[in-house]
């Protein structure tokens, strides 16, 4: 790791020591460390602060010819809560057996580290970026709301770039795809009477379980669809709650569904398939009624394996290491879809693997942080 000026694993270490928990985030000291170590090293650098909170901020920085290709390198670096059990302090990197050890080490400091270390070393070593701009992207919120890439993406210092990598934990492996997520809440409507009047009310209960038999139907129907990467979308009923009193029947309730989406997909065509299946069920069941509403989605994202960034990336990969790459999908969210809706095709690849992600004892490991600062460097190189 130590042929470039600037190495990965030291500004890895200088990362951790920021706890930038989410929440409450408090990402700007990490911001500005991070944009003034840009700056010095020739980057032209913004600090962006979220104003919903001014202790919440990206940081945005650019080398490069503007009226050429751009290419974005994107992460995050808030953390998720350390928890306990851990064998070392969480915020104090450690490394031991070629691993380095610390919350956010693999997701995703270790990534935003290697991305920023790639473009210092670049300049250090006199590229010249002739032909197009790099442009990094470190993003406050991932972990929770999104508002960090939200912000940059509605802010006037957005780019509507060529290509984007997100340096998410995927093993050095690429991921272009990963399945959206939206979640209902499904009210089964009743009326309320007297336990030992049943036939005065109508017992939203006893309608719920209607609602979550014809749910079971759907659920198989649906994860009979396919993708070329992504595994089947899923729906999964996963929270029922309701009633007031064991003498009461009961006028609502709540069924809380979580629904995997494909691509094709969205929250309306999805609500719009529950709605039918609700449908029908009215149709047979006297007194049945629901409604239902979304209250937290996130859209999947997907760049074709045909694209031209998958080929791309695929290229310099195999050129790099002399071995195959590796495409799949990403088993959890990230940023990808937010760029992918705004027009950028953007795969994710990074050091650590997701397995670590969000555990006690969380670590990269220093051979693969090595091995992302150089690829980095080579598909800049390549495009720009």
């Amino acid at each position: 790791m130590g042929k470039h000026k600037y190495r990965a694993d030291e500004l890895l270490s200088e990362l951790i020591a920021f706890d930038t928990t989410n929440l409450p985030g408090n990402e700007l000291p990490c911001a500005q460390y991070l944009e003034k170590t840009l700056r010095e090293a020739g980057f032209h650098t913004q600090i962006q602060i979220l104003p919903s909170n001014p202790n919440r901020a990206n940081v945005v920085a650019s080398i490069g010819n503007s009226g050429g290709k751009t290419l974005i390198y994107n992460g995050h670096i808030d953390v998720v809560p350390a928890g306990e059990g851990w064998s070392t302090e969480p915020f104090t990197a450690v490394k031991k057996d070629g691993r380095i050890y610390g919350r956010g080490a693999c997701d995703m400091k270790g990534g935003v580290a290697a991305m920023s270390c790639a473009g210092m070393n670049l300049i250090e070593e006199g590229f010249s970026f002739e032909k197009g701009q790099l442009i990094l992207v470190f993003v406050c919120d991932e972990e929770l709301h999104d508002m960090g890439i939200k912000h940059w993406i509605d802010s006037p210092e957005f780019v509507k770039a060529d290509y984007a990598v997100i340096s998410e934990p995927s093993s050095l492996e690429f991921c272009v795809a990963h399945r959206g997520v939206v979640r209902y809440n499904l009210y089964i409507k009743g009326i309320s009477c007297h336990a030992g009047v049943p036939y005065k009310g109508i017992n939203a209960l006893m309608n719920a379980g209607h609602a979550i038999l014809g749910l079971e139907k759907l659920s198989k129907e649906i994860s009979t669809r396919t993708h070329e990467i992504l595994p089947a979308p899923t729906l999964t009923p996963t929270v029922i709650t309701g009633g007031e009193k064991d003498n009461i029947v009961p006028n609502l309730i709540t069924i809380q569904i979580d629904r995997r989406m494909l691509p094709d997909e969205t929250v309306e065509s999805c609500m719009g398939e529950i709605a039918k299946t609700m449908d029908e069920i009215k149709k047979e069941i006297s007194g049945f009624d629901y409604e239902i509403t979304p209250y937290v989605s996130v859209n999947a994202g997907y760049v074709p394996l045909d694209s031209e960034l998958v080929k791309t990336c695929n290229r310099v990969y195999e050129r790099l290491f002399n071995k195959k790459a590796v495409n799949r999908d990403f088993t959890g969210c990230n940023d990808q879809n937010y760029m992918v809706n705004a027009g950028i095709p953007t795969l994710v690849f990074g050091p650590g693997s997701l397995e670590q992600a969000h555990t006690v004892n969380e670590y990269v490991s220093e051979e693969e942080l090595s091995a992302s600062v150089e690829y980095f460097m080579e598909l800049a190189k390549e495009i720009l």
